[in-house]
């Protein structure tokens, strides 16, 4: 594995208690609590692949083997290459009506879903598939790595993989963590064991994990989908767009939007929204209209050099 600069960065964390599963499935359809999307890190180095390295083993406490800069996706910066990514579905309406829009403009995009929403919707995971897309694994459900048990993460990951692959067989296994939130808890490093449950299913390294280079703010509330897709342009030629800040209001920490300017966009890379947002999928059909005049191109993480799977085979024992 390359050496990793280390990264100066800051976690913004508010730990919601856990909840019963529906009443959780119910606030997440709502609206997203993310506890450290941003895109402020910037790094020269990065890594060539997403999986965890076999000859390294991750140290919690090392700054090198946390972040998400060494996990950039650099091959498709300056390309006009966006591979569309959307977490926290599927929805049972909204997931739908974005299908038949990336459909009616020809594009694959890539579905990190919640293991127990696979269940719960299994007919919209199906269409997903049918339809070109990639189906990939956002965790079984949507609660913060760090603050589970070696055993809990292990048990949500390898569950949420199975269920996935039920209806995308191999060989790309994607993970996305929740929040984005590893390597920050206690006892353990989420990429040792990552590696640990792909080997116990596929007998390979094969559970790739993704990140993102591009946050579309979609998951913050106030966002519209104008600010949405303001924000995808300003990605790819420089100009306003919109993040998160945080603000105590009453006791709590919440999430407001506000607008910054992006000197120097990367032309390209992977995009993170969210399909349980009807902002974004009416950003999302915006986009695409104004994207099919600009020379964009949109492509799926299998074809990404980053993504690749090469001659790994993959297949669950």
């Amino acid at each position: 594995m390359k050496p990793i600069i280390t990264v100066a960065y800051l976690f913004f964390f508010n730990l919601y208690s856990a909840t019963a599963c529906g009443d959780h499935v119910n606030k997440m359809l709502d609206q997203s609590f993310p506890l450290i999307h941003h895109s402020l890190f910037n790094s020269d180095k990065f890594e060539d692949k997403q999986f965890p390295d076999t000859q390294t083993q991750y140290d919690r406490n090392n700054p090198n083997h946390r972040g998400m800069n060494p996990w950039r996706t650099t091959t498709l910066r300056g390309q006009r290459k966006l591979a569309l990514t959307y977490d926290d579905g599927p929805h049972p309406t909204r997931t739908p009506k974005l299908l038949d829009i990336l459909k009616s403009y020809n594009v694959k995009a890539t579905f990190f879903v919640m293991g127990e929403l696979v269940e719960k919707y299994p007919k919209i995971v199906q269409r997903i598939v049918d339809e070109g897309h990639i189906l990939a694994s956002h965790d079984w459900r949507h609660d913060n790595s760090n603050s589970e048990s070696l055993q809990v993460f292990k048990k949500g990951l390898k569950s949420s993989i199975e269920v996935v692959r039920k209806h995308y067989p191999g060989p790309h296994t994607y993970y996305r963590f929740p929040y984005g939130a590893y390597a920050n808890g206690t006892g353990y490093h989420h990429l040792n064991a990552m590696r640990e449950t792909s080997f116990d299913l596929f007998g390979e390294n094969c559970i790739n994990f993704a990140f993102w280079d591009i946050d579309t703010s979609d998951w913050v509330q106030g966002m519209e989908p104008k600010d949405i897709v303001e924000t995808l342009w300003a990605n790819i030629f420089g100009g306003k767009a919109w993040r998160f800040k945080t603000i105590r209001r009453n006791g709590r920490i919440q999430y407001i939007k506000e607008p910054y300017t992006i000197n120097s966009p990367t032309e390209g890379g992977v995009v993170l929204m969210h399909d349980i947002h009807e902002r974004t999928v009416l950003a999302t059909k915006r986009f695409l209209s104004e994207a099919s005049t600009q020379n964009i191109e949109f492509v799926l993480l299998k074809d990404v050099e980053e993504f690749e799977y090469q001659n790994l085979l993959c297949q669950l024992k």
